[in-house]
């Protein structure tokens, strides 16, 4: 045998080796990226999601989400209601950027507005309910929620229940709403909803 050259069982051993440290690194990379842990305070747990700020109690959630839900259907006079813009720059700190601007796309903060115009009253929330449905791994908190509201005027009153889900995140300590869907409540005397 010259040097340089390798029998068939030697490059068969090579090969062999070589398959084994090829899967042995595979095994530590798989094993490496699906261990769930997270470092939290400098401790490791298992587990546990990364949040960004304070946990969120339903309590908190709720009276943020009512000043949110205040904001952006109270018309206190019919014939003079907030405008658009007065609506969205009111909402913005309650908002996420992402939910910001969805929502000017969609021209939410202008329902109110029309309905209240076309009805020809006020708006007012009188109550807004959580029920907390379930914590996301990044943190964010989903939510059912039920809002009245009173639709009025000076001869009449009528309270009125919406339902919705909504998703709530902290962002720099701060509550965000991430997320807030819900269907359209027939108000009397308009086509539309609320």
């Amino acid at each position: 045998m010259s040097v340089g050259t390798f029998e068939g069982n030697e490059v068969a051993i090579i090969k062999k080796i070589f398959s084994l440290l090829f899967l042995f690194i595979l095994f530590i990379g798989v094993v490496a990226c699906n261990k769930d842990v997270v470092k939290e305070n400098g401790e490791e747990q298992e587990g546990k999601p990364i949040k960004e700020g304070k946990v969120v109690n339903v309590e908190d959630a709720e009276k943020f989400f009512k000043g949110y839900s205040t904001e952006l259907y109270t018309i206190k006079d019919s014939s003079n209601p907030p405008t658009f813009d007065e609506i969205a720059e009111n909402i913005k700190v309650y908002l996420t950027e992402e939910q910001y601007n969805a929502e000017i796309a969609n021209r939410k903060f202008q329902i109110p507005e029309l309905v209240s115009k076309q009805i020809n009253k006020s708006i007012e929330v009188q109550d807004v309910k959580l029920e907390e449905q379930g914590k996301n791994n990044d943190g964010r908190i989903d939510y059912l929620y039920t809002m009245k509201f009173k639709v009025y005027d000076e001869n009449s009153s009528k309270i009125y229940e919406k339902e919705g889900e909504l998703t709530i995140s902290t962002t720099n300590n701060e509550l965000k709403i991430d997320r807030d869907w819900s269907r359209g409540v027939k108000i009397d005397g308009l086509d539309g909803g609320l």
